[in-house]
Protein backbone atom coordinates (compact mmCIF):
# COMPACT_ATOMS: atom_id res chain seq x y z
CA UNK A 1 0.00 0.00 0.00
CA UNK A 2 2.89 2.06 0.29
CA UNK A 3 3.71 2.61 -3.02
CA UNK A 4 -0.15 3.66 -3.88
CA UNK A 5 0.26 6.49 -1.41
CA UNK A 6 3.97 7.37 -3.05
CA UNK A 7 2.36 7.40 -6.32
CA UNK A 8 -0.54 9.92 -5.43
CA UNK A 9 1.58 12.30 -3.66
CA UNK A 10 3.95 12.40 -6.87
CA UNK A 11 0.71 13.67 -9.10
CA UNK A 12 -0.22 15.93 -6.71
CA UNK A 13 3.50 17.84 -6.45
CA UNK A 14 3.14 17.91 -9.97
CA UNK A 15 0.54 19.92 -10.44
CA UNK A 16 1.17 21.95 -8.00
CA UNK A 17 4.59 22.87 -9.29
CA UNK A 18 2.96 23.17 -12.79
CA UNK A 19 0.60 25.80 -11.42
CA UNK A 20 2.86 27.69 -9.78
CA UNK A 21 5.47 28.18 -13.26
CA UNK A 22 2.54 29.42 -14.82
CA UNK A 23 2.11 31.61 -12.07
CA UNK A 24 5.31 32.90 -12.00
CA UNK A 25 5.49 33.39 -15.90
CA UNK A 26 2.19 35.23 -16.19
CA UNK A 27 3.85 37.41 -13.41
CA UNK A 28 6.89 37.71 -15.33
CA UNK A 29 4.83 38.47 -18.38
CA UNK A 30 3.02 41.16 -16.70
CA UNK A 31 6.60 43.05 -15.82
CA UNK A 32 7.89 42.61 -19.51
CA UNK A 33 5.18 44.15 -20.79
CA UNK A 34 5.22 46.89 -17.68
CA UNK A 35 8.58 47.82 -18.68
CA UNK A 36 8.00 48.22 -22.60
CA UNK A 37 5.11 50.19 -22.24
CA UNK A 38 7.29 52.49 -19.75
CA UNK A 39 10.11 52.18 -22.11
CA UNK A 40 7.94 53.46 -24.93
CA UNK A 41 7.05 56.21 -22.92
CA UNK A 42 10.16 57.29 -22.24
CA UNK A 43 11.25 57.31 -25.92
CA UNK A 44 8.66 59.51 -26.64
CA UNK A 45 9.54 61.97 -23.79
CA UNK A 46 13.30 61.85 -24.87
CA UNK A 47 12.16 62.23 -28.92
CA UNK A 48 9.77 65.47 -27.70
CA UNK A 49 12.75 67.29 -25.50
CA UNK A 50 14.78 66.67 -28.40
CA UNK A 51 12.28 68.50 -30.62
CA UNK A 52 12.21 71.49 -28.07
CA UNK A 53 15.90 72.11 -27.96
CA UNK A 54 15.68 71.73 -31.86
CA UNK A 55 12.86 74.48 -32.36
CA UNK A 56 14.71 76.64 -29.18
CA UNK A 57 18.15 76.42 -31.43
CA UNK A 58 16.55 77.66 -34.14
CA UNK A 59 14.51 80.24 -33.03
CA UNK A 60 17.99 81.20 -31.26
CA UNK A 61 19.83 81.29 -35.14
CA UNK A 62 17.14 83.36 -36.12
CA UNK A 63 17.46 85.45 -32.98
CA UNK A 64 21.01 85.92 -33.96
CA UNK A 65 19.95 87.07 -37.77
CA UNK A 66 17.74 89.86 -36.54
CA UNK A 67 20.25 91.17 -34.13
CA UNK A 68 22.91 91.18 -36.97
CA UNK A 69 20.60 92.76 -39.45
CA UNK A 70 20.67 95.47 -37.48
CA UNK A 71 24.53 95.16 -36.28
CA UNK A 72 24.67 95.94 -39.92
CA UNK A 73 22.95 98.58 -40.27
CA UNK A 74 24.43 100.57 -37.77
CA UNK A 75 27.96 99.50 -39.19
CA UNK A 76 27.15 100.78 -42.04
CA UNK A 77 25.95 104.22 -40.68
CA UNK A 78 22.43 104.05 -42.63
CA UNK A 79 19.51 105.51 -40.91
CA UNK A 80 17.29 102.61 -39.17
CA UNK A 81 14.82 101.82 -41.70
CA UNK A 82 10.70 101.49 -40.46
CA UNK A 83 9.80 98.93 -43.26
CA UNK A 84 9.66 95.61 -43.67
CA UNK A 85 10.25 93.98 -40.81
CA UNK A 86 10.94 97.03 -38.84
CA UNK A 87 8.05 98.43 -36.69
CA UNK A 88 7.16 101.06 -34.58
CA UNK A 89 7.10 101.00 -30.68
CA UNK A 90 3.71 102.23 -31.65
CA UNK A 91 2.89 99.45 -32.95
CA UNK A 92 2.45 97.62 -30.31
CA UNK A 93 -0.99 97.74 -28.17
CA UNK A 94 -0.28 95.18 -26.07
CA UNK A 95 2.75 94.48 -24.18
CA UNK A 96 5.48 93.25 -26.05
CA UNK A 97 5.01 89.40 -24.67
CA UNK A 98 2.13 89.74 -25.53
CA UNK A 99 2.09 90.81 -29.21
CA UNK A 100 0.58 88.28 -32.19
CA UNK A 101 2.76 87.62 -35.05
CA UNK A 102 0.17 87.89 -37.31
CA UNK A 103 0.18 91.63 -36.94
CA UNK A 104 3.50 91.90 -38.04
CA UNK A 105 5.59 91.63 -41.21
CA UNK A 106 8.35 89.38 -40.55
CA UNK A 107 11.82 88.47 -42.28
CA UNK A 108 11.94 84.64 -43.05
CA UNK A 109 15.40 82.97 -42.31
CA UNK A 110 16.75 79.89 -43.10
CA UNK A 111 17.78 77.80 -40.69
CA UNK A 112 20.67 74.90 -40.73
CA UNK A 113 18.65 72.32 -40.45
CA UNK A 114 16.78 73.52 -43.92
CA UNK A 115 13.69 74.57 -41.80
CA UNK A 116 12.19 77.79 -41.68
CA UNK A 117 12.47 80.64 -38.82
CA UNK A 118 11.40 84.01 -39.27
CA UNK A 119 12.07 87.81 -36.49
CA UNK A 120 10.81 90.64 -35.96
CA UNK A 121 12.59 93.80 -35.42
CA UNK A 122 10.30 96.53 -33.06
CA UNK A 123 12.50 100.20 -32.55
CA UNK A 124 11.85 100.73 -28.76
CA UNK A 125 12.54 104.78 -29.69
CA UNK A 126 15.60 106.64 -28.72
CA UNK A 127 17.14 107.15 -24.94
CA UNK A 128 19.44 108.76 -23.12
CA UNK A 129 22.14 107.15 -21.26
CA UNK A 130 20.31 107.18 -18.37
CA UNK A 131 17.60 104.81 -19.94
CA UNK A 132 14.80 107.79 -20.21
CA UNK A 133 13.40 108.90 -23.50
CA UNK A 134 15.87 110.85 -24.97
CA UNK A 135 13.05 114.02 -24.28
CA UNK A 136 13.36 113.62 -21.08
CA UNK A 137 15.26 117.08 -19.50
CA UNK A 138 15.95 115.64 -15.97
CA UNK A 139 19.41 115.26 -14.71
CA UNK A 140 21.91 113.36 -17.06
CA UNK A 141 24.13 110.61 -16.47
CA UNK A 142 27.69 112.01 -15.87
CA UNK A 143 28.77 109.04 -18.28
CA UNK A 144 30.36 109.64 -21.17
CA UNK A 145 27.62 109.32 -24.82
CA UNK A 146 24.47 110.41 -25.42
CA UNK A 147 21.33 108.92 -26.95
CA UNK A 148 21.00 105.11 -27.74
CA UNK A 149 18.68 103.56 -29.83
CA UNK A 150 16.67 100.40 -28.54
CA UNK A 151 15.74 97.76 -30.91
CA UNK A 152 13.48 94.77 -29.29
CA UNK A 153 13.83 91.79 -31.54
CA UNK A 154 11.91 88.49 -31.70
CA UNK A 155 12.34 85.83 -33.40
CA UNK A 156 10.93 82.28 -33.26
CA UNK A 157 11.03 78.74 -34.79
CA UNK A 158 8.82 75.53 -35.29
CA UNK A 159 10.18 71.94 -35.14
CA UNK A 160 8.98 69.35 -37.67
CA UNK A 161 7.04 67.79 -35.09
CA UNK A 162 5.22 71.08 -33.99
CA UNK A 163 7.58 72.23 -31.21
CA UNK A 164 7.37 76.38 -31.05
CA UNK A 165 9.63 78.39 -29.21
CA UNK A 166 9.68 82.12 -29.08
CA UNK A 167 13.12 84.11 -28.06
CA UNK A 168 13.30 87.74 -27.22
CA UNK A 169 16.58 89.80 -26.89
CA UNK A 170 16.97 93.93 -27.09
CA UNK A 171 19.78 95.26 -28.57
CA UNK A 172 20.98 98.87 -27.30
CA UNK A 173 23.46 100.57 -30.16
CA UNK A 174 26.36 102.58 -29.63
CA UNK A 175 25.41 106.07 -28.65
CA UNK A 176 24.20 108.41 -31.73
CA UNK A 177 26.01 111.45 -32.04
CA UNK A 178 24.03 114.03 -33.24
Amino acid sequence: MQVHQTLSSHSRQRGAALFMALIFLLILTILGIFGMNISKLENLMAGNAQFQTSALNNAEYALTRGIEDILGIADAGLPYPFADHYHDISDLSVKPEEYVWSDFTTAPVTLPDGGTGEYIIVNAGLFNDDGEPSDYTGVTSPLPGGVVQVFLVSAQSQSSKGAKRNVQSVVVTDPLTP
